[in-house]
C-alpha cells in the first residue's frame, strides 16, 4: 500500500477526499452504462499493468496484493468497513499489555493442493519474509515483532528467535517487541499470510512466478497466468475452510493498459466496473449518476537520489528549490479535471484522525508549507548550485510509461523546474515494472513514486523514510527524523496525543529537509455494473475483496 505497495500512478485516478474523515473501507456501490451485459456470475475485472509476482514475501504492488487477498487469507480478515475479523483464525486475543497475542486457528485447514495447513506454515512464512536472504522489502513491517528488526538486519542469525511459535497445529502466540495498534489489521495483510513450505522448498527464486507456482488458502486459486500473459483467472478453491460462503463462479481478469479500450469493453459490457484514468473520461462522465468515487489514500511523490551519485540533489537548498518549483495545483488540475487535490504532506487526507478527532492531514498541513514559489525557487536554486560547486545541472525524471496521468505531470514539472537558472530538466518514461526495479536499485535522478495505505494510521507512509528504510529509495538520513518515528512506533504508540505529536513533527521534518515531494493525493473514479453487488472496497490494504460478490438478474 502496500513496497510502497509500488503503485502505478495510472491505476486510479485523484479525487479529493469527500470527507475529513477515517476511511478503512466500505462496499463498493454499482451502476452500468453497458449496452449489453454478462449473464454467467463470473465477474470481469482488469489490470492496468501487469502481474509480477505471487510470491507472498516478494510483492511490492497494489496489483499483486489485490489478487493475494483474494486466493490467500490470513489469521484475520475484514468486515465491509474494514475492521478486523476472524479468517484462517476461529479466535485470538491477547495480554492485557499488549505484547503477548494467540491465535486458535479452525481445525482441517487445507492448501488447495490439498497440502495439510498448520501453524507452522505461519512460522515458515513470517521467517521467510525477515530472513535478509529473501531481501523481501516488505520486510520492515515486521517491525515491532520480537526480534524482526535483528534478524532482518542480520544481527541475529537465528530465525527461531522470531517471535512468533507453533504451540501446536493450530495454536500461535506471536511476541512484541512493543504495543502495536496497526497489529490486527496487519494480520489481514498478505505480507502476514502463510505459505507452505512442503510446496515451496523445491522452487528457490521461481515461487509465485506463474500461478502454477504457488499454492493457494483463500475463497479462489489463481490459474491461467504463466508470468506474463495478459488473461488470468481467479476460481472457486474447494479446500477453502468457508467455500461456501463464495457466492460467484469466479473473476476474469485481463490486463488492459488503455484506459480508452477499458472503457470500450465496459460499455460493451465486457468489464464490470472501469477506472476513469484520463481528465477527458472524467469531464464525460463525472456527472453522471453512474460515476463513484473511493477514497484510495494514496499520495504520488517525488522521490529524490540522495545517495551521492547524483550532482546537486543531496544539497537542501536545491531540493527545496525544486519542492517551491513544483506547480502542484497545475498538475492536480491536468490530471483529474479539478477532482483532483493537491498534496500538502506525504500523509493523504481522508486516511486517519488525531488524538482530538481531526483529520490528520489537515492538521499536519498547519506545520508545513508546501507552495509553489517560483521567485523564491530561483533563489534558493542559485544559493544551493552556489554551495554545491556547480553553474550547470541536469536531471532527468522518470515515471511509469503505463500510466495515464505520468506524461501530464512530468511535462508541468519540466516547464516549471526549467525555469531554475542553470537547470536542464529531461523525462523518461518506462513501463511500470522497470521503473519498480530503478527505485530498488537507486538508478535514478528522480522519480515520480505512488503509495497507497497499508492500514488506516499515518506511520504506513512515515515509516518509508527513516534511514535505509526498505522503501527509503532516495537513502534521505535525517536523525531527529528517526527517533520521531522510533517514538510514534514504540513508547508513544499507546499514547493518541504523543504519537499524533510524533507524526505532525515528522511531517515537518520531511517538509523542512524537503526529503520528498509530495505532488498529489489519489483516489478511485470508477463507472461500475448495478448487476453486480457486495463487491468490497478497502482505502488502505489490498482494494478489493471479491467473493462476497454476486451478479443479479434485475
Amino acid at each position: 500500500m502496500a513496497r510502497k505497495k509500488k503503485m502505478s500512478t495510472g491505476k486510479k485516478v485523484g479525487i479529493t477526499a469527500l470527507a475529513a474523515v477515517i476511511v478503512i473501507g466500505g462496499v463498493a456501490g454499482y451502476a452500468t452504462l453497458g449496452k449489453k451485459s454478462t449473464t454467467s456470475n463470473v465477474l470481469n475485472e482488469y489490470l492496468p499493468v501487469d502481474m509480477t509476482t505471487q510470491d507472498l514475501s516478494q510483492m511490492t504492488d497494489s496489483y499483486a496484493f489485490e489478487v493475494a487477498a483474494n486466493v490467500q487469507q490470513g489469521l484475520l480478515s475484514r468486515t465491509s468497513s474494514g475492521a478486523p475479523k476472524a479468517g484462517l483464525a476461529k479466535s485470538w486475543s491477547h495480554s492485557k499489555d499488549g505484547l503477548t497475542w494467540t491465535f486458535h486457528l479452525r481445525k482441517g485447514l487445507k492448501w488447495s493442493n490439498g497440502d495439510p495447513l498448520t501453524a507452522s506454515d505461519f512460522v515458515y512464512a513470517w521467517q521467510r519474509t525477515v530472513n535478509p536472504k529473501t531481501a523481501s522489502q516488505y520486510a520492515y513491517i515486521y517491525s515491532g515483532i520480537k526480534n524482526a528488526d535483528a534478524i532482518n538486519s542480520g544481527k541475529d542469525k537465528d530465525l527461531s528467535s522470531l517471535g512468533i511459535k507453533a504451540k501446536n497445529k493450530t495454536t500461535l502466540v506471536v511476541t512484541l517487541e512493543h504495543p502495536m495498534p496497526q497489529f490486527q489489521n496487519l494480520m489481514a495483510f498478505p505480507v502476514f499470510f502463510a505459505q507452505d513450505k512442503k510446496f515451496e522448498s523445491s522452487l528457490g527464486s521461481k515461487v509465485g512466478t506463474s500461478s502454477s507456482k504457488q499454492v493457494y488458502d483463500g475463497p479462489y486459486k489463481f490459474v491461467g497466468w504463466n508470468g506474463s500473459n495478459k488473461k488470468f483467472k481467479l476460481v472457486p478453491n474447494k479446500n477453502y475452510w468457508n467455500a461456501k460462503a463464495v457466492k460467484n463462479k469466479g473473476v476474469d481478469f485481463q490486463v488492459i493498459t488503455d484506459p480508452t479500450a477499458a472503457l470500450a469493453l465496459y460499455n460493451k459490457g465486457e468489464l464490470d466496473q472501469v477506472t476513469l484514468s484520463t481528465p477527458q473520461q472524467i469531464k464525460k462522465y463525472k456527472n453522471s449518476k453512474n460515476f463513484k468515487i473511493y477514497n484510495q489514500s494514496q499520495t504520488d511523490y517525488l522521490e529524490y537520489n540522495q545517495t551521492g551519485k547524483v550532482k546537486g540533489l543531496t544539497n537542501t537548498k536545491i531540493r527545496q528549490a525544486l519542492n517551491l518549483a513544483t506547480d502542484r495545483k497545475s498538475i492536480s488540475q491536468s490530471v483529474s479535471e479539478g477532482l483532483d487535490s493537491a498534496a500538502t504532506g506525504i500523509t493523504p487526507a481522508g486516511l486517519a484522525l488525531t488524538s482530538t478527532g481531526g483529520d490528520f492531514a489537515k492538521t499536519a498541513a498547519k506545520a508545513t508549507a508546501y507552495a509553489y514559489n517560483i521567485k523564491k525557487a530561483k533563489k534558493l536554486f542559485a544559493e544551493g548550485m552556489k554551495e554545491a560547486g556547480l553553474k550547470k545541472l541536469t536531471l532527468t525524471i522518470e515515471g511509469s510509461s503505463d500510466s495515464t496521468v505520468t506524461k501530464s505531470t512530468l511535462d508541468t514539472l519540466q516547464q516549471s523546474w526549467s525555469e531554475l537558472p542553470g537547470l536542464t530538466v529531461k523525462e523518461k518514461l518506462v513501463p511500470f515494472k522497470q521503473r519498480l526495479l530503478d527505485q530498488e536499485n537507486h538508478n535514478f535522478d528522480v522519480v515520480l513514486a505512488a503509495w497507497g495505505a497499508d492500514y488506516a494510521e499515518p506511520l504506513t507512509f512515515l515509516n518509508m523514510f527513516v534511514t535505509d528504510g526498505a522503501n527509503n529509495d532516495g537513502k534521505w538520513s535525517n536523525k531527529q527524523y528517526d527517533t520521531l518515528i522510533n517514538n510514534a512506533s514504540d513508547k508513544d504508540a499507546l499514547s493518541d496525543t504523543k504519537r499524533t505529536a510524533d507524526e505532525i513533527k515528522a511531517e515537518k521534518t520531511l517538509y523542512d529537509d524537503s526529503a520528498v515531494n509530495p505532488v498529489f493525493w489519489v483516489n478511485a473514479a470508477t463507472l461500475s455494473n448495478s448487476k453486480v453487488k457486495g463487491v468490497q472496497y478497502f482505502s488502505s490494504g489490498a482494494s478489493y475483496y471479491f467473493w462476497n460478490a454476486y451478479r443479479s438478474k434485475k
